[in-house]
């Protein structure tokens, strides 16, 4: 028998498109045109690395994490259209880490959450994801990674990484049935942006991840956002409750106007 809480799980998405829709037609869905700019930094009470100001740190029992919000070096229309944030997950503790893209948002001071936005088309149940679009394999990522193992579904697309596949579920279909739309939106996701982005898997103790994250352009008329991130430890588990929250993370960031 199913549980009733996978049953929840597996039932949001339909609730989730709904709503997205219904957000759309009310125009309400924060979707910021290009003519609405703004650059975030990190804010003055931020820690930062030395010799790189421009780059936020945090550390949680010995997980360090850095997310930098000028990194995009690349087309720029992909900074015209969302808000990367390089972010770099560094596994100094004992335990292996989850991530995945519901655990990271930039949120605004009213509490508007802007979500980190799934660059690839996933559907199906909680149990039984499948990627939907023919993606082009990446034999040779953009993002750099140690001891990393992707999510299943991802599995075709980043054949040269090893995949999770300890019974853990990654997948979140309410979550990609309403940010992937979102994404889609803005900019349908680019070569180089597939490229570049970070993948959802587990990274092991001793391991790294870094890639990119896409979020919602900031609304000029706010002042600050914040990085929060939720690092989650992996119980080899197929109950969705088989992680436990093994600490938080909170980057202050500076929102700037551009004329």
């Amino acid at each position: 028998m199913m549980s009733s809480r996978i049953q929840a799980v597996i039932s949001r998405p339909a609730r989730l498109a709904g709503a997205a829709l219904a957000l759309l037609a009310g125009g309400t869905l924060v979707l910021l045109s290009a003519c609405a700019t703004a650059s975030l930094s990190p804010a003055p009470e931020a820690r930062t690395v030395s010799g790189a100001t421009s780059v936020a740190v945090e550390q949680v029992d010995g997980v360090r994490v850095t997310v930098q919000a000028d990194a995009w070096d690349g087309d720029a229309r992909v900074t015209n259209a969302v808000q990367p944030m390089r972010v770099t997950i560094t596994n100094g503790s004992t335990q292996p880490l989850r991530v995945r893209y519901g655990d990271f948002a930039l949120v605004a001071a009213n509490g508007h959450r802007h979500g980190a936005l799934p660059p690839y088309k996933v559907e199906g149940d909680l149990l039984q994801p499948m990627m939907i679009d023919a993606y082009t394999p990446i034999i040779t990522p953009a993002f750099g990674y140690r001891r990393l193992y992707i999510a299943p579904y991802f599995a075709r697309v980043y054949p040269g990484i090893p995949v999770y596949a300890r019974g853990y579920p990654l997948y979140d279909p309410g979550y990609y049935g309403y940010y992937h739309y979102a994404f889609v939106q803005s900019i349908r996701p680019t070569v180089e942006m597939l490229g570049r982005a970070m993948p959802e898997g587990v990274i092991e103790p001793d391991g790294q991840l870094s890639g990119f994250l896409y979020f919602e352009r900031a609304d000029p008329k706010w002042t600050s956002l914040t990085f929060r991130g939720t690092l989650v430890s992996v119980r080899d588990s197929a109950a969705p409750q088989g992680g436990a929250v093994f600490g938080e993370i909170s980057i202050p960031f500076t929102v700037t106007r551009s004329k």
